[in-house]
């Protein structure tokens, strides 16, 4: 009996595009990954310059100090968690979002509390956000104008001092701006003073849209004179009370 013999057949065109696919693709996943590691530890794309943008209650130079130790970091490797863990605790920052401007800079983009109010207590003043906390010491040279809140038994009260400043976190700027005083009645409802010994009485945070209309109309008036009332009352504000 004679020995059989295999005969193998040549692989069909599309098994051979298949493997050819796969090897195509291995090859772009080794190159990616090579890159990757390069640029991670790279001293061409070393940070040598940072940029810090959007601070205005945080000095600057003090933000700078503490990025330092990143300098000489390829930009890849910097995360936000690292810059947030150099930048420690500060009160005035909400948020940092950083980046990358190629080749050697990294951008360090602040987002800040929102300062409501500068809370007066004996010689020293501080500016405070909405949730009441701290942002930052009021010095003599600071041109900050945001409503004066005199330090009492309720600002020393963190849940009253918290639904005050919640409260004026309600005024659009352009109304705030006309705010020198604002205090905090046992009833939890927030009085403001005006230009003119004028009183505006605010109550809580409903309905802000409304009673900052209102409150607009009333100041526009104060402005041209033509506001004899000494208070007026937007508690409701779709019926508003002078006198």
């Amino acid at each position: 009996m004679e020995n059989s013999k295999v005969v193998e057949l040549p692989a069909s065109p599309e098994k051979k595009r298949r493997k050819l696919l796969l090897i195509i693709a291995a090859s772009i996943v080794a190159l990616s990954v090579t890159a990757v590691l390069v640029l991670s530890f790279s001293p061409l794309l070393a940070a040598k310059k940072i940029e810090v943008t959007g601070s205005k209650l945080v000095s600057e130079k003090k933000l700078l100090e503490a990025l330092a130790p990143l300098e000489g970091v390829p930009l890849p490797r910097i995360s936000e968690s690292r810059v947030a863990e150099l930048i420690g605790d500060e009160p005035a920052v909400d948020e940092i979002v950083v980046r990358a401007k190629m080749p050697d800079t990294l951008v360090v983009e602040v987002v800040e509390a929102e300062p409501v109010a500068i809370l007066v207590d004996g010689k020293n003043s501080f500016i405070v956000s909405s949730s009441g906390e701290k942002l930052k010491k009021v010095v003599e040279k600071d041109k900050t104008k945001l409503p004066r809140v005199k330090a009492s038994d309720e600002t020393k009260d963190p849940e009253k001092f918290q639904l005050l400043t919640g409260i004026l976190s309600t005024v659009e700027p352009k109304v705030l701006k006309q705010v020198s005083t604002a205090t905090l009645t046992q009833a939890g409802f927030m009085e403001l003073a005006l230009p003119n010994k004028r009183t505006l009485i605010w109550g809580d945070g409903d309905k802000a849209a409304l009673k900052n209309e209102v409150a607009n109309i009333f100041l526009q008036q104060l402005k041209e004179n033509k506001a004899k009332a000494k208070v007026i009352d937007v508690t409701n504000p779709e019926n508003p009370v002078t006198y």
